[in-house]
């Protein structure tokens, strides 16, 4: 407990930071004019421009202006939206069913790129410098160092075309997705999933290349460990050193590593959806971008991060629970 404890101290500390560093961003970079002007139109009276920086507190101070948006945020309300489309609509309720959409697209194409990897990259170690080996390997490098619009444009192009005509290359465009509430999203994923392979698939694959290599990569050093080998000499088999005493200690720096890779699987996440027109956050934060709504983009940013390190922290929880020495180097 003493160990979770500072490790949610120090996510607290690293959300503050983030905080002030993504609230000063924006405000220094953009004039309080400048921003009434694109949200207002040029053809708004002056008393309007004036209006409008006094009521999003634009002529304060910098610290007045976060003080007020750190108060706003610690009860709930992230703001007011500066998108012409949505002027003054909560920021908050732009952001939930988007958000709900998103979560329900990441996690399970997440947790099956994990299912693959842990597997994938210990049947690798095994059979280390054997043709599965090095097919593996090619197969896994190809996938790491693919940009993610890169893989969507070939897989809208030729993956829908030659091998599976019933996908939709341009993803949920032609549905009424963004209508959906988060909680029915789930069974309208499953009703209408030739919308969704696509997009679920690209990130499956850009996210198991970098764990199964991590992965690999423990359990190659996890046999050539003393245990390891006692347990060959005492004449155990291979699937029980393979699942009794390898794959236990390799997944260690694979939980670490997952917790770590929360930034950019949401990142691939968010360019996936931008591609393939998923009602998420992606098209959210593009449209908030291009549009310089700064209170929503804030938002984002802050929740982007937050989800980041909720990630690390699960990743110390799992190791704590899966390594027994952290909670003796604890208790020391």
């Amino acid at each position: 407990m003493r160990y979770l404890a500072h490790r949610t101290l120090h996510g607290a500390l690293i959300l503050f930071g983030v905080s002030i560093i993504t609230f000063l961003i924006p405000h220094l970079t953009t004039s309080p004019e400048a921003i009434a002007h694109q949200v207002l139109g040029i053809r708004a009276q002056p008393s309007a421009y004036k209006l409008f920086i006094h009521q999003n507190y634009l002529d304060r101070s910098w610290p007045q202006q976060y003080w007020h948006w750190l108060w706003g945020l610690l009860h709930g309300n992230l703001g007011l939206s500066y998108n012409p489309n949505s002027l003054g609509v909560p920021v908050k309720g732009l952001i939930g069913a988007n958000m709900w959409r998103s979560f329900f697209f990441v996690v399970p194409p997440t947790i099956a790129a994990v299912l693959v990897a842990i597997p994938l990259g210990l049947f690798q170690a095994f059979r280390r410098n054997k043709p599965f080996d090095y097919a593996a390997t090619t197969a896994v490098f190809v996938l790491y160092s693919t940009p993610a619009a890169l893989l969507c444009v070939i897989m809208q192009q030729y993956l829908t075309q030659s091998w599976v005509p019933v996908l939709h290359p341009q993803g949920t465009v032609n549905t009424n997705a963004q209508e959906v509430s988060g909680a029915a999203f789930p069974w309208y994923m499953l009703h209408n999933f030739e919308y969704f392979v696509l997009p679920m698939l690209a990130l499956l694959l850009l996210t198991v290349g970098g764990l199964s290599r991590f992965m690999r990569g423990s359990a190659l050093d996890t046999l050539v460990q003393d245990y390891v080998r006692t347990a060959r000499a005492k004449g155990a088999s291979t699937s029980r050193v393979m699942f009794r005493h390898v794959l236990r200690p390799s997944t260690i720096p694979v939980i670490t590593i997952l917790g770590l890779s929360v930034p950019v699987i949401l990142s691939g996440a968010l360019i996936i959806e931008a591609a393939f027109n998923f009602p998420g956050m992606g098209i959210l934060t593009v449209a908030s971008t291009q549009l310089n709504d700064i209170p929503t983009v804030l938002a984002i940013t802050l929740i982007l991060s937050f989800a980041t390190v909720i990630g690390n922290l699960l990743a110390d929880v799992c190791m704590v629970l899966v390594d027994p020495r952290i909670r003796f180097e604890g208790r020391k």
